[in-house]
C-alpha cells in the first residue's frame, strides 16, 4: 500500500512516517507533502494508494487538496490528520469519501486501526476489481465461442450488448508458428499493433483473434495488421484472416482464417492473407446442399452431401462438415424449429453424417405439415368464428391430438388456442362496431359470443374499453 503524507510540520511529518514503516511492513511512504500544492502534484504523478492529508495547511488546505485529487484520482484513500475536532470538516470530507479522521495527538491504537481499516478497504476494492475482470473474461470467451460456432439468440445478443454494446462487424485472425508453440508474447503483440476491439483465444497450438467494429472493415488495413503482427512474432509465424463481415455471421470468418492458415502454411509464398477462394470450406459449394436440407429434400441433399464425405484432404473434410453442421443449426434457428439435440462430436464417421442430414430432413418435414396443419386451422377459425369451436373439433380436422395441436398452435403463432380464437372474433366485432349500426347484442351473436354480457367483459380487458365506449371513441374521431 503506497503512502503520502501531506503535513505542513516537518516534525510531525517524520514522526508520521516513522510511526508507519515501524508498525506496517506492507504500507510505504513514497512521498512527502508540506502544503496542499506539493500534496496535489505528488498524487498526480506517484499515484498513492492512500493519502493522510493534514487540514490545516499553507495556500490551498487539505480540504481543498482533497477536492481537487478527487477529481483525477477518485480511487484514492484520504485520512484526514488534524487537531481541529471539528465535526464540518467531517461532513465536508465525506462527500470524497473519506471515512477515517485520526485527531493530534492521536494515540497509537487509534492510528493502526484506523490505517488497517483503510487497508481492508483496499484490498476489497481490489478483489472486487480482479474478480470482476476474471467474470468479464470468462463472458468474453463465451462469446467468442458461441459466435465461431454459429450460434445466435436472444441469450448472445444479450452477452453482445453487455460486452460489445456498439460492435457491429467482426473477423478474425488464426495465428500458428510452423516450427515451434506459439510465443506467448503473442498477446503483448497484439496489444500493441491491434487498435480495434478484439477477443483472443487459444486453441491447441494456435492464437484465434476477433477483431470488432461499429463501422465496416477495411480489407487494406486488415492485411497491414497483419503483416505488422507476422513481422513482429517472426519468420515462422502465419496468420491466416477471414473475411470481414458482420458479427452475426463472423463464423464464416472464423472458418475463412482458418482455410486460409492451411494454404498459407502448405505453399509458404506468403506468411498472411485472405482465403484463396477456391480452397475456401466457405461459400458456394455448400448452398446447394442446404438448399435440398431446407426443402426436407432427403434424396436431393444425401447426393449433394456425397462428394464432402469423399474429399481425400481430411483437414479440408472436417473444416467443411463443421461449417455445414453450424449452418444447419442456423438454418433451423431462423425457421425457429428446436434445433436437433446431436454433438458435432458424435458425428464422426460418413454413415453418422448420412443419418444425421437424413434426420434434419424428416424434421424439417414435419415441421412443414405441421406448419400446413396449422394453418388450415387458422383457415377454419378465420372462416368459423361465429360459431362455437372447441380445441377437439379443430384437432380432428387437422388430424391430430387435441393436446399436440394445443402445444403445436402455441409454439408457432406465440398465442393459446382460445386466445387466438378470441383475437379473431374481436377483431371482426371492432369491425362491425366501426363499419354498421348494429346493436350491441346483434354483434355479439354475430362473432360467436351468445351472452352479450360476457362479450362486454371479453371486449373490454381486450380493448380497455367497452363496446359503447369503443363506439363513442369513435365518434369523437
Amino acid at each position: 500500500m503506497k503512502i503520502i503524507i501531506a503535513e505542513d510540520e516537518l516534525l510531525e511529518r517524520k514522526a508520521m512516517r516513522k510511526f508507519l514503516e515501524e508498525n506496517f511492513q506492507q504500507m510505504e511512504v513514497i512521498g512527502e507533502a508540506a502544503n496542499g500544492r506539493k500534496a496535489i502534484e505528488l498524487a498526480e504523478s506517484l499515484r498513492p494508494d492512500v493519502i493522510l492529508m493534514d487540514i490545516k495547511m499553507p495556500g490551498i488546505n487539505g480540504l481543498e487538496a482533497i477536492e481537487i485529487i478527487h477529481q483525477f484520482q477518485p480511487s484514492i484513500k484520504f485520512v484526514l490528520v488534524s487537531a481541529y475536532d471539528s465535526f464540518e470538516y467531517a461532513k465536508q470530507a465525506m462527500k470524497f469519501g473519506v471515512k477515517e479522521y485520526i485527531l493530534k495527538p492521536s494515540k497509537k491504537e487509534e492510528t493502526i486501526k484506523a490505517m488497517l481499516r483503510v487497508q481492508k478497504e483496499l484490498e476489497e476494492e481490489k478483489k472486487g476489481i480482479e474478480e470482476k475482470e476474471h467474470t468479464g473474461a470468462i463472458a468474453k470467451k463465451h462469446l467468442l465461442s458461441k459466435l465461431m460456432k454459429y450460434e445466435q439468440g436472444e441469450e448472445i445478443e444479450k452477452l453482445q450488448h453487455a460486452l460489445f454494446p456498439n460492435m457491429i462487424y467482426g473477423c478474425f485472425m488464426t495465428i500458428k508458428d510452423a516450427e515451434q508453440p506459439i510465443s506467448l508474447n503473442v498477446e503483448a503483440v497484439i496489444e500493441e499493433i491491434v487498435d480495434d476491439t478484439y477477443i483472443l483465444d487459444w486453441q491447441a497450438d494456435q492464437m484465434i483473434v476477433l477483431l470488432m467494429r461499429s463501422e465496416k472493415f477495411d480489407r487494406a488495413g486488415l492485411l497491414k495488421k497483419a503483416r505488422l503482427l507476422q513481422m513482429k512474432l517472426g519468420r515462422t509465424v502465419y496468420i491466416g484472416v477471414g473475411h470481414p463481415t458482420r458479427l452475426t455471421e463472423v463464423a464464416n470468418s472464423y472458418h475463412q482464417s482458418l482455410s486460409s492458415l492451411e494454404h498459407l502454411m502448405k505453399v509458404k509464398h506468403s506468411n498472411y492473407g485472405f482465403p484463396v477462394e477456391e480452397d475456401s470450406p466457405s461459400g458456394n459449394n455448400l448452398v446447394p446442399l442446404l438448399n435440398e436440407i431446407q426443402a426436407g429434400n432427403e434424396m436431393g441433399a444425401l447426393h449433394q452431401l456425397n462428394p464432402l464425405l469423399s474429399e481425400p484432404n481430411r483437414k479440408q473434410q472436417i473444416l467443411v462438415l463443421q461449417e455445414l453442421y453450424y449452418k444447419i443449426k442456423q438454418l433451423l434457428e431462423s425457421k425457429q424449429i428446436k434445433p436437433w439435440n446431436k454433438s458435432i462430436d458424435e458425428l464422426k464417421s460418413n454413415q453418422d453424417w448420412i443419418q444425421y442430414v437424413r434426420l434434419i430432413c424428416l424434421h424439417i418435414q414435419q415441421h412443414y405439415q405441421s406448419k400446413h396443419k396449422i394453418e388450415r386451422a387458422k383457415a377454419y377459425i378465420q372462416e368459423n368464428y361465429a360459431h362455437s369451436i372447441s380445441l377437439e373439433e379443430v384437432a380432428d380436422l387437422c388430424e391430430l391430438s387435441s393436446n399436440y395441436l394445443s402445444n403445436l398452435f402455441k409454439e408457432t403463432t406465440g398465442e393459446t388456442f382460445i386466445d387466438y380464437v378470441t383475437n379473431v372474433r374481436l377483431k371482426e366485432a371492432s369491425q362491425l362496431l366501426e363499419e354498421t349500426d348494429l346493436s350491441l347484442k346483434e354483434i355479439s351473436f354475430m362473432v360467436g359470443y351468445k351472452d352479450p354480457n360476457y362479450f362486454s367483459r371479453v371486449f373490454k380487458k381486450y380493448f380497455q374499453l367497452s363496446p359503447k365506449q369503443y363506439q363513442q371513441k369513435l365518434l369523437k374521431k
